[in-house]
């Protein structure tokens, strides 16, 4: 298949997803499309592209990528819905736009996130200095068992005293704080993380631990504790929360796409 994807050439989000259609399929990167037959596939990324392709010549089968629709730009949405093969909405809401006579030629394909953020593991941190005289109180063999259980999670620790600029960059390193103790009078990293925005797991009956707002685990009991977290770090998982946005996803469902048109 001879592939060319055309662009904006602006550095945008959109222009790095057609290099990698273009790479992927052995394609070719176009700001100004080919007209002299050599493609088989012509892919516009994204419609406003069309504007760029001559009446009366040859481009293949033309795919017009749908990002969104707006007054403004109603002119060379319609044009793109009447003059491509094949639609690819990047959204629901988008192909919900797509005139009725058109759908049949839509595929929704949202855009991938990428590895390097899907690769991101949720990261959970407490705070304190573990030493023999606490190792029960504040619960760290607790924290010994999550590790061991759950090594796809960063699970980090302060490990010592740290200035005020350090704190403030491990709290926002955090998407969960978690306070494992048994016994406490407070403690101050509950109420500081809760200030500072981060998903807070505590345990109930501990020290002012009921009066922040969190998920809650009984006091010791590593099951409760183990839901809990697994509940909080699953929302910040990407590996579950955009597991159908991956980049292999993004190229199967065009790979599909084109073997369809082909």
């Amino acid at each position: 298949m001879n592939l060319q994807v055309i662009i904006a050439g602006d550095g945008w989000v959109l222009d790095k997803h057609g290099a990698l259609l273009a790479e992927a399929f052995g394609g070719r990167l176009f700001t100004e499309p080919i007209a002299d037959g050599w493609p088989d596939v012509t892919y516009l990324m994204n419609y406003m592209q069309m504007r760029k392709l001559q009446p009366s010549v040859r481009y293949g089968k033309v795919i017009s990528m749908m990002t969104h629709h707006e007054p403004s730009m109603a002119a060379y949405w319609d044009s793109a819905c009447r003059q491509s093969d094949a639609l690819v909405p990047m959204s629901q809401t988008t192909a919900a736009q797509i005139p009725k006579q058109h759908i049949h030629k839509s595929t929704t394909i949202p855009l991938p996130v990428p590895g390097y953020i899907m690769q991101r593991r949720p990261r959970i941190g407490i705070a304190g200095i573990r030493n023999p005289a606490n190792e029960h109180r504040k619960g760290w063999d607790l924290v010994d068992r999550l590790r061991a259980d759950h090594p796809e999670w960063d699970i980090t620790t302060t490990g010592g005293a740290l200035s005020e600029p350090e704190m403030l960059a491990w709290y926002r390193s955090l998407d969960v704080y978690l306070c494992p103790s048994r016994y406490e009078g407070g403690p101050m990293g509950v109420l500081e993380a809760h200030a500072m925005g981060v998903s807070v797991v505590k345990p109930h009956q501990v020290g002012w631990c009921d009066d922040v707002p969190g998920a809650t685990f009984r006091a010791g009991d590593y099951a409760t504790m183990e839901r809990a977290v697994a509940t909080e770090a699953g929302y910040m998982d990407c590996g579950t929360s955009c597991g159908n946005y991956t980049t292999t996803d993004y190229i199967e469902a065009h790979r599909r796409l084109f073997a369809s048109l082909l």
